[in-house]
């Protein structure tokens, strides 16, 4: 038997959509029926709430990867350097640590940017 949809907290809810791959899951998930969910995802306080929690995850996530970028790029680098590695496999590694770099490089002057922006006061991030 399905909770009293009132009773179920945010909480509840956002543990459901974090943990489902569709809005239907996380609504059978938290016990709630899926218009139910619907209405609670219309609400602005929840909605905060739940964009909140998202954040919180994708931050642990991305200091968890950004503690291996240094190993990785150390494991390309070994066998970019390995003399009897198959050769594709040496450029593969190189061209690997190319893109990235250049890629790494964009991010970061992008951020940059937006640094300098918000610095000058030219920049509203609400």
């Amino acid at each position: 038997m399905a909770k009293k949809e009132t009773a179920v907290s945010n909480e509840e809810i956002i543990a459901a959509l974090m943990n489902s791959s569709t809005l239907a899951q996380a609504a059978q998930a938290a016990g709630i029926s899926s218009r139910a969910l619907y209405d609670r995802m219309g609400d602005a306080e929840f909605r905060a709430e739940y964009r909140t929690a998202k954040a919180a995850i994708m931050r642990q996530a991305t200091q968890a990867l950004n503690g291996r970028i240094a190993g990785a790029v150390d494991t390309i680098a070994e066998i970019m350097q390995d003399a009897d590695a198959n050769p594709a496999i040496r450029l593969q590694a190189a061209q690997t640590i190319l893109s990235q770099a250049a890629k790494f490089s964009e991010r970061l002057d992008a951020v940059d940017a937006k640094a300098e922006e918000t610095r000058r006061g030219m920049f509203d991030p609400y």
